[in-house]
């Protein structure tokens, strides 16, 4: 019972381990999380493949976003992926013609949440173009606007210029035709400036063509031969091909049938490159129609009937109501009178159920000509009545229009102007309370303003005040150091012209001295002269006449000169002026005049005797030109 036990518990744990073996030996992939990846990867790769052959090949590309969609899980983490994945399904079906199958997925696109507003901007985009080609211009006309909107909040200038030419093509479409070509040059100035090679000459061709439709041919030739200058770099792309077929119907309506078959075959060749059904079908129907007025029908019900058949496959009723009034037309040529009947009831009530007003009339006018031409002239009648009621339809229709809409002018500028008044009386109102009140801000802040700068005067001006005594006091400072450092110098001055007139008197006294000395010695040799004998008196002689040399000699005078002109600048140059003839003695005396020495010590100094001094003053006071009682010291002091 025990063994028993012990097994019966074991069993559970081994059923455990076994199933994690089973378990861990199955590959990741087989993971339901891991297989969702692996899915949303391939699906991923799938769209990569799909925008990469798009242009070249919109069916492949088709091919993979229907892969890639059927493989993505629709859970909040692939939304991203779904998005894509249905817009490449959405524009491959555009490049193929197929409208109604592209407005349904780019409805679907839209429809999903959390999508980027580029993704969005582009679809609604395709979308103006597919309701346009569907004849549905109000929905047309919306999808634009919200293309715009959205490219306006991207600031996306190229998504604008793109809209812009959509919308001109709504408008040239709709027949408002002054609306496009003003739309249209609005966007060519832009694409001119950014230098987009093949958006302005897209719109080259799209200018020509509403040149072409308000009978203004030779502008329309103009814009299509720049067109297809400007987009020569784009040969194989449907832009190109548009320009060629637009061209060839230039030659169509000019009745030159071999240059528009050549511009419509080169154009189909194209379009078939890059499998545009819708463009394939219209370039079948101008060479099939070429054809029957080159007298080649057989060919051309073959090319008319192609068209007829891809427009049905697309469902597109408008085209379909074209290809079959170029067959009635055909059948016409032939006078093949009951099957071109056929075809053109056939092109009238299809025309009349899209309300399509100029296939409507053109049904009408070759029914009239094709019953004429056949002799079935009561059909004829009925069908030529038919053709100018609807015609006076149409023109009573327009005018009616016309009348209403400027009705609807009228009443709106009345309502404008009334609505007008109402608001300029309110805005009367508000700018008067407006007034009042700015009046009474203004004053407040007027008088705050004055406020403000009376005390920033008075701060700035306790502020100058104040600089002003911190100014002065440096001034009174500065004046006050200066004072004390020129009375420094002045002393100074004073010491040094002290010491160098004590130096001046010093070396006069010496020179007093010195020459009372001499002439002491001098008469005491005189007077040995006379007692010596013969021998020593010659020798005394000689030593007397050298003692007179030195009285004479000018080097002392000359020292002396010195100092003096240190102390009296400009002394002796005044003297001069006064008389250029004074001698050297003269200016002597009056040097030592102007250190007051008595005439005692300025004749020792000179070594003259005192008369001769008081003569030599004599003189010198006439040479100075001055009066019997002018006073020579007080003169020379003055100097």
């Amino acid at each position: 019972m025990k063994f028993g036990s012990y097994f019966i518990s074991f069993i559970p744990l081994t059923f455990l381990l076994c199933c994690l073996v089973i378990f861990s030996s199955f590959p990741a992939s087989a993971l339901p999380g891991a297989k969702d990846s692996l899915r949303n990867q391939q699906a991923e790769k799938f769209i990569e493949q799909a925008e990469k052959q798009l242009m070249h090949s919109p069916r492949n590309a088709l091919n993979k976003a229907q892969q890639a969609i059927g493989m993505i899980q629709t859970d909040e983490h692939s939304r991203h992926l779904l998005s894509g994945a249905y817009y490449q399904a959405a524009h491959a079906y555009f490049l193929l013609g197929k409208i109604d199958s592209s407005v349904i997925w780019f409805d679907k696109l839209l429809s999903l949440p959390d999508v980027d507003d580029v993704t969005k901007a582009k679809s609604f985009d395709f979308l103006s173009i597919d309701y346009r080609k569907l004849g549905n211009f109000e929905r047309s006309h919306h999808a634009s606007g919200e293309a715009m909107k959205l490219y306006q909040s991207l600031n996306d200038s190229a998504g604008i210029i793109e809209t812009l030419i959509n919308e001109a093509r709504v408008y040239s479409s709709s027949g408002n035709r002054k609306k496009a070509m003003q739309l249209y040059f609005d966007a060519l100035k832009f694409t001119e400036q950014a230098k987009d090679t093949l958006k302005t000459g897209r719109l080259y061709g799209w200018i020509a063509n509403v040149y072409m439709d308000i009978d203004e041919d030779e502008k329309g030739k103009i814009y299509y031969r720049k067109a297809i200058q400007q987009l020569a770099p784009y040969r194989n792309t449907y832009f190109y091909a548009d320009i060629l077929n637009n061209y060839g119907i230039v030659f169509y309506d000019e009745q030159l049938y071999d240059s528009a078959l050549f511009y419509y075959s080169e154009a189909l060749d194209i379009y078939k490159s890059t499998e545009q059904s819708d463009a394939i079908a219209v370039g079948y129907q101008n060479i099939g129609i070429t054809y029957v007025f080159l007298g080649r029908a057989d060919e051309g019900l073959d090319y008319l009937f192609r068209a007829l058949n891809s427009f049905e496959a697309l469902n597109l009723l408008r085209d379909q109501a074209s290809v079959l009034i170029d067959v009635g037309r055909a059948y016409l040529e032939m006078n093949r009178f009951d099957s071109s009947d056929y075809y053109l009831r056939k092109a009238l009530k299809i025309s009349k159920a899209v309300k399509h007003a100029f296939y409507t009339k053109e049904s009408l006018l070759l029914l009239y000509k094709m019953n004429k031409k056949a002799g079935r002239f009561e059909k004829a009648l009925s069908a030529y009545k038919n053709y100018v009621a609807f015609k006076d339809s149409i023109d009573n229709q327009a005018m009616k229009e016309n009348f209403q809409e400027l009705e609807v002018k009228y009443q709106t500028a009345r309502r404008e102007k009334e609505i007008l008044q109402l608001k300029d009386r309110e805005l009367l109102d508000k700018a008067d309370k407006k007034i009042l009140t700015l009046g009474i801000v203004g004053l407040l802040l007027l008088f705050i303003l004055v406020m403000t700068l009376i005390l920033m005067r008075r701060k700035k001006d306790m502020q100058i005040h104040h600089q002003k005594v911190l100014v002065h006091q440096k001034e009174k400072a500065l004046a006050k150091a200066e004072l004390a450092r020129h009375e420094a110098h002045e002393k100074q001055l004073e010491n040094e012209i002290e010491y160098k007139t004590k130096q001046l008197t010093m070396h006069a006294m010496n020179m007093m001295q010195k020459n009372k000395l001499l002439h002491d010695i001098t008469e005491d040799i005189e007077n040995r002269i006379k007692s010596s004998e013969c021998k020593s008196r010659e020798t005394m002689k000689q030593v007397m006449r050298s003692l007179k040399q030195g009285l004479n000699v000018d080097k002392d005078w000359d020292l002396f000169k010195l100092y003096f002109e240190q102390t009296n600048e400009r002394f002796f140059d005044e003297l001069k002026k006064i008389n250029p003839g004074l001698t050297g003695n003269d200016y002597k005396l009056c040097a030592l005049m102007k250190l007051n020495m008595s005439v005692k010590e300025m004749a020792s100094v000179m070594n003259i005797s005192a008369d001769s001094l008081k003569n030599a003053r004599y003189r010198l006071k006439k040479k100075l030109k001055l009066q019997a009682d002018d006073k020579l010291n007080i003169f020379i002091g003055n100097i």
